[in-house]
């Protein structure tokens, strides 16, 4: 007789990954920092690899425009699959607690405390990758300062209007791939629910803030490095461009993650 668990394939209803995000939000607002603190610190280093990634692919200007975008938007999959199956806090996919507060399972205070703290753990992650790319001089393979510096360009460039409405579509789309993720019961399920909304969002230009915490610095860091390569419009890389940059994404994607989470709340929670 086997010993082996009964567990359904079956993948989780919509109901059933609501209340699993509320009951989530109860244990996330609850961490102690010393846990934290960690997890928040691997989630900004995971979505940077993530990013690291896909520049390979973006830096590769002798691929068709399309494939290129979405090679490097399935690639930058590995950082999300990383942070739900590893285990990581992510500021952009626990916007979504946003749902307990409005169901009074959570406070207000304890939401916006972690998103704080989240934040940034995420950064200090993401700064310390950016640390380790530069001195393992991977700027120096192939057109890679290139796809660095040309990235982050695009991306300090658009007015803050724009990147605000991006940073909304970008978390609607990750949140949505969270929320797959979360119906999965198997790694790979939760792989194959994580790479289409991930790899929509990268291909399609939208603005990721923990990503962002990977880019801009890491081009910054070659640009002070003297790295200008041809077709880059360096007169954008200033610390004003970077702050509306940051302000812009950070409020689109926790726009979008609370949104997405109120909405499941609103229609499955039990009165």
């Amino acid at each position: 007789m086997s010993n082996q668990p009964n567990v359904s394939p079956d993948a989780l209803t919509s109901s059933e990954i609501t209340h699993k995000v509320l009951a989530l939000a109860q244990s996330k607002t609850a961490m102690p920092w010393r846990t934290q603190l960690p997890l928040a610190f691997l989630a900004g280093l995971y979505i940077g690899l993530g990013g690291l990634f896909c520049t390979l692919f973006v830096s590769d200007t002798t691929l068709p425009f399309a494939i290129q975008k979405f090679m490097g938007g399935v690639v930058f999959s590995l950082g999300l699959f990383l942070v739900l199956v590893a285990g990581a806090e992510l500021y952009t996919g626990n916007t979504m607690i946003a749902g307990g507060a409005k169901a009074g399972l959570v406070s207000w205070r304890a939401t916006v405390m972690n998103w704080i703290q989240i934040w940034l753990g995420n950064l200090l992650g993401a700064l310390t990758l950016v640390f380790l790319v530069f001195f393992s001089h991977v700027a120096d393979m192939g057109n890679m300062a290139y796809g660095m510096m040309s990235i982050a360009a695009g991306k300090l460039a658009p007015d803050w209007t724009t990147l605000f409405v991006k940073g909304i579509l970008c978390n609607l789309l990750v949140c949505l791939g969270v929320w797959v993720g979360y119906a999965g019961r198997t790694v790979v399920d939760k792989c194959l629910g994580v790479i289409l909304p991930v790899s929509a969002f990268v291909a399609l230009g939208f603005e990721h803030c923990v990503a962002n915490m990977y880019f801009l610095p890491m081009a910054f860091s070659l640009l002070a490095d003297g790295y200008a390569p041809a077709g880059v419009n360096l007169d954008v890389f200033t610390a004003a461009n970077v702050v509306k940059n940051m302000t812009a994404a950070t409020l689109g994607n926790t726009v979008a993650g609370a949104a997405l989470a109120l909405i499941y709340t609103f229609a499955w929670k039990k009165r």
